[in-house]
Parts: structure tokens; C-alpha cells; sequence
């Protein structure tokens, strides 16, 4: 009569070995941190008052990035494949990296800290101008005021 199977026929494939590359996710951001640094470096440069100094804030930045890319990539392929635990030279290296890390993070920091003070530069020379313009407007309606009282 009825088969309580619902599943029909079944059949299954053997495992095939893997057919796209295997990528770290930080390899990955690595790698496309320093794409942007290096193609976002003119873009910046041209449009920034201080070039050069934005120009060489990112160039350090690209270097960095690249030192980090570098020991991460020499850390994945010193890695034992079937150890429990990291090699005393894979340990020094994730040292390595965690420094290329904190001195990554020291550079943004300073890299924050100028573009402070540029907002904080940019919000006074607005200031400025705004009190100008309105002691400007103000005289030109004063004057505007008596000429008009005159006639």
C-alpha cells in the first residue's frame, strides 16, 4: 500500500574537495583597507587644505596597513594545521600583529585628532564670517535708513 517515507528518492553525492579559496575575514579587511587607502589618497589630498599633510597622514597609514597585512598573512602560514595550540614563533607573531594593531590604532587616533582640529578651525573661520556678515548687513541697512530719512 503506502510507503510512510514522504522523501521519494533519495540520493547522495559523494563530498568534493572545495572549490573556491579559502579567505580569513581579516585578510580580506586587511586587504581592502589598503585598496582604499591607496585609491582614496589623491581623492583626499586634492580636496583637503592641508594636502601634503593629509597626503602623508594617509601614506602612513597605507604603510601600516600593509605591515599588518604582511604579519597576518606570515602568521596564517606558519600555523601548524593539526595543533591544539600555537607554536611559540606563531605566539611571537600574534604579538607582531597585535602591535601592527595598537600601532594602527595610535595612528587613527592622531588622524582623529587632526581632523578635530581642522573641524574646530573650519567652525571659527564660520564664526567669523557669520559675525562679519551680519555687522556688514546691519551698516549697509543703517546707512540705508539715513539716506531714506534724508530725501
Amino acid at each position: 500500500m503506502e510507503n510512510g517515507n514522504r522523501l521519494g528518492g533519495l540520493s547522495i553525492t559523494p563530498t568534493v574537495a572545495r572549490q573556491t579559496p579559502r579567505n580569513d575575514f581579516g585578510t580580506v579587511l586587511a586587504h581592502t583597507a589598503r585598496e582604499v587607502v591607496r585609491s582614496g589618497a589623491g581623492v583626499v589630498a586634492s580636496f583637503a587644505p592641508g594636502a601634503p599633510a593629509v597626503s602623508a597622514a594617509v601614506a602612513s597609514v597605507g604603510s601600516v596597513v600593509a605591515s599588518a597585512t604582511s604579519a597576518r598573512s606570515a602568521a596564517a602560514t606558519s600555523l601548524p594545521v593539526g595543533a591544539g595550540g600555537a607554536s611559540p614563533s606563531a605566539q611571537g607573531e600574534q604579538w607582531d600583529l597585535l602591535s601592527a594593531q595598537r600601532e594602527m590604532q595610535a595612528e587613527g587616533a592622531k588622524m582623529n585628532l587632526a581632523y578635530m582640529g581642522l573641524q574646530n578651525e573650519m567652525q571659527a573661520e564660520s564664526r567669523a564670517h557669520n559675525a562679519l556678515s551680519n555687522i556688514m548687513k546691519v551698516r549697509h541697512d543703517s546707512a540705508k535708513a539715513a539716506i531714506n530719512n534724508i530725501r
